[in-house]
């Protein structure tokens, strides 16, 4: 456990700062490319695709004729599963790191996680999701990869200024 549990920093949304945030994890031939399209060609094109990060508000589009009666997980959205790894977002700063660490967590089978990773889901996995939460907050090695990838911006603020709290947009 760190003393530090709460200064997780804001780092620039970019797709080769998180490929390399994910390499710095230990996770090797993986890395994130940005998309302007998500057409079935350009998915196919990028293949192996193991998961899609929307940094933005997205919304789909929707019909006036489309059926708002749906069943439980009828959305695509995995509901209850013990199969999924999900970790409730505590952390403020880390929002696509978080979104990083659960596509990478759930695609084991498929990419070498390497020695952090696989630790922290072998010691989170039995977890509930709001435990799983905090024991990322607390994982030391995650948050300092994380922090590693401070805004050079960051050293140009004036000391004497009030910081502006990070909002619902913000990474």
């Amino acid at each position: 456990m760190s003393n530090e549990n709460g200064n997780w920093c804001l780092i620039e949304s970019d797709p080769g700062v998180f490929t390399e945030l994910i390499h710095n994890m230990g996770v090797r031939d993986v890395q994130v490319e940005e998309l302007y399209s998500l057409d079935s060609d350009t998915l196919r094109a990028m293949a192996p695709v193991y998961g899609l990060i929307f940094l933005f508000k997205w919304q789909g589009q929707t019909t006036p004729h489309s059926d708002s009666k749906q069943t439980p997980g009828s959305s695509g959205i995995v509901v209850d599963s013990n199969d999924v790894f999900f970790a409730q977002q505590i952390i403020q700063n880390a929002c696509a790191t978080q979104a990083i660490l659960s596509i990478l967590l759930n695609r084991e089978s498929e990419i070498e996680l390497g020695e952090t990773l696989t630790n922290f889901q072998s010691f989170a996995s039995d977890l509930p999701p709001d435990m799983r939460g905090l024991a990322l907050t607390n994982c030391d090695q995650i948050r300092e990869v994380h922090n590693s990838f401070v805004r050079p911006e960051s050293f140009l603020t004036d000391p004497d200024e009030p910081r502006r709290p990070a909002g619902e947009d913000d990474d």
